[in-house]
């Protein structure tokens, strides 16, 4: 399967940063995401973390009122 994002970018990898912090399965950020309005699985929280699917301009907006940081953050290396 193609990689939907390059290597070089990290809001996958901090994704899961935020999501380990918060002590948060998988399927938690999927509930956490569901109640903010944003239909995300399980299946695909896994895949944006590794890198196998986009994150749409809305899926980055609840995760950043979700974790509670900024873009910069979230963009952050």
């Amino acid at each position: 399967m193609k990689r939907a994002t390059p290597r070089n970018r990290h809001i996958g990898q901090k994704i899961a940063e935020y999501r380990a912090a918060h002590g948060w399965s998988q399927s938690d950020l999927a509930a956490q995401m569901q109640l903010h309005g944003c239909d995300l699985t399980t299946d695909m929280i896994g895949k944006i973390e590794i890198g196998y699917r986009a994150v749409s301009v809305y899926e980055i907006d609840k995760f950043v009122e979700v974790f509670g940081v900024t873009y910069d953050a979230l963009f952050a290396k």
